[in-house]
């Protein structure tokens, strides 16, 4: 059994992610840990799995009772120093194991993600793998260990569709403890048995946390009915306080009136009506006092959206290419890619991992730039476009007017910035918030075409149906590469595996 006992989460600079918190993890407990970004997810999992940085970072109070288990951790982000290091390098970090007795073990786990090692692949650097690829020898090293407890951030980044079938598989059959961080709403409505809720309300400044041991869709239910229930209670009860002061200053004008007209010649009637007059403030203060229920204000209650535009004509040839080979390096990856993009299509790409997807889409985003297409590249890794050495503010202002930066914080304000959040260098913003930031840039962009390699990997699944709308509505054409299956059953309408002979279409996705 695994015992967290009041345990708070401060920032630094005094921000508090979590207040009181107190819960058990069982066998065949699946404990989903669910909130928006950066309101402390990861780095609870970090303070259950021991991670030293956190009490360097953090103000952490409270008490984990972990009863001598062996506690396995993914984290959300390699090291950069673990990028550098070989696969070898990476799987023996313990000298007291050989490599005869830990690399039989990281080989079986490692079969059960399809994915088979030659003896060269041992000397790679973990930076040379593909997204996906790095998960999977991840969870082959910490399956190898054998733990008793798995604390997983973001197992489901960049998995291959059959990768995250096999996922799905593991969670429900197996018997082990699990917490685990996921934006995937389709493994989490197919495997948690258990919630935790972790949000910021009152603009950041007051943390809740709620724990329900049922499933994912049921706890959206639930939650749904009671913001529900509270919205028309509020409404309910500011009807009822308008009403009431509606009567009460009927009653206050007509004693101010003749207070106002009393004759000074009755100075008992004078009396009577500044008595009167106290017993009618005195109401008020009654009125006021009454504790109001307060309109809900979910975090996920965010909007973004991209100017209403004419949807380019379906007839109308956005993009068409044909490439007989695509490399990389001297690998080759495919061959006879043919792509035609015509008007406002919704073409989602799908594939295993390392298979080429993203070479290719980076292949994609080259030539429509030599062919002057209107177009915005939404890449994986957020740096390649964001500096994280600046503001938000500051990346996404152009002009630097006043009216311009006012625009970009109503935005940021809609996806629930803080205006600190907004104004700090994006390093210390949370890989979701920094997605948002693209997405803002990308809603503000005057272009035809999104190119999309991953684009939810990072966001909530509860914020992620305003995500899916944005996009559905988007004048243009949309070609994204995705192992999101929310995502692309809800916006894409063409779909095509990626394979060494080419791009081969799929009738229809599961």
């Amino acid at each position: 059994m695994l015992v967290l006992k009041n345990i708070t989460i401060q920032t630094l600079k005094g921000r508090t992610l979590l207040h009181d918190c107190s819960f058990s993890l069982n066998k065949n407990d699946r404990l989903a840990i669910i909130g928006e970004e950066g309101n402390g997810k990861s780095t609870l999992c970090k303070m259950i799995a021991g991670v030293d940085e956190i009490r360097r970072d953090f103000i952490v109070s409270g008490t984990v009772v972990s009863d001598h288990q062996r506690i396995g951790y993914l984290p959300q982000n390699l090291s950069d120093q673990q990028l550098k290091d070989d696969v070898f390098s990476y799987i023996i970090d313990d000298p007291m194991l050989s490599d005869y007795e830990l690399l039989p073990l990281f080989e079986k786990q490692l079969k059960k993600f399809n994915m088979t090692f030659r003896p060269e692949d041992y000397s790679r650097a973990l930076s040379s793998f593909s997204g996906g690829e790095k998960i999977k020898i991840q969870l082959a090293k910490l399956l190898a260990d054998e733990p008793t407890v798995l604390i997983l951030d973001e197992p489901t980044n960049d998995l291959d569709l059959d990768t995250l079938k096999w996922m799905e598989s593991f969670i429900l059959s197996s018997s082990i403890p699990l917490i685990y961080v996921s934006h995937d709403s389709v493994l989490l409505s197919r495997t948690a048995n258990r919630i935790l809720h972790l949000e910021q309300t009152e603009r950041k400044q007051k943390p809740i946390w709620t724990l329900e041991s049922i499933g994912f869709e049921e706890y959206l239910a639930k939650r749904s009915y009671l913001l529900d229930r509270q919205e028309n209670l509020a409404r309910k009860q500011k009807s009822e306080y308008d009403a009431q002061m509606e009567k009460w200053r009927q009653i206050y004008q007509k004693v101010e009136h003749r207070q106002n007209t009393i004759s000074r010649q009755d100075p008992h009637g004078g009396q009577l009506l500044k008595k009167k007059m106290k017993n009618v403030k005195a109401v008020k203060d009654r009125i006021d006092k009454v504790e109001r229920i307060k309109k809900p204000d979910p975090e996920e209650a965010v909007n973004i959206f991209f100017n209403t535009k004419e949807s380019i004509a379906s007839r109308k040839a956005v993009f068409d290419d044909e490439l007989k080979f695509l490399y990389i390096g001297d690998r080759k990856l495919s061959s006879n890619l043919q792509l035609q993009i015509y008007g406002p299509a919704r073409i989602g790409i799908v594939g295993p991992n390392g298979c080429g997807k993203s070479t290719y889409l980076r292949y994609v985003d080259q030539k429509m730039s030599e062919r002057g297409i209107s177009h915005y590249m939404m890449p994986q890794d957020y740096q390649e476009i964001l500096d994280l050495s600046i503001s938000a503010v500051d990346f996404l202002a152009h002009s630097k007017t006043k009216e311009e930066r006012s625009e970009i914080m109503t935005y940021l304000g809609n996806l629930k910035f803080t205006e600190e959040e907004m104004m700090v260098p994006m390093e210390s913003l949370s890989l979701g918030q920094r997605a948002k930031v693209i997405l803002v840039d990308m809603v503000r962009s005057p272009v035809d075409c999104l190119l999309l390699d991953e684009p939810t990997r990072n966001l909530s699944p509860l914020t992620l149906p305003v995500v899916e709308s944005m996009f559905k509505h988007f004048h243009g054409a949309i070609l994204a590469v995705s192992h999101d299956r929310q995502f692309l059953k809800h916006v894409c309408n063409q779909y095509y595996l990626f394979t060494e002979e080419g791009l081969r279409e799929i009738v229809q996705m599961e």
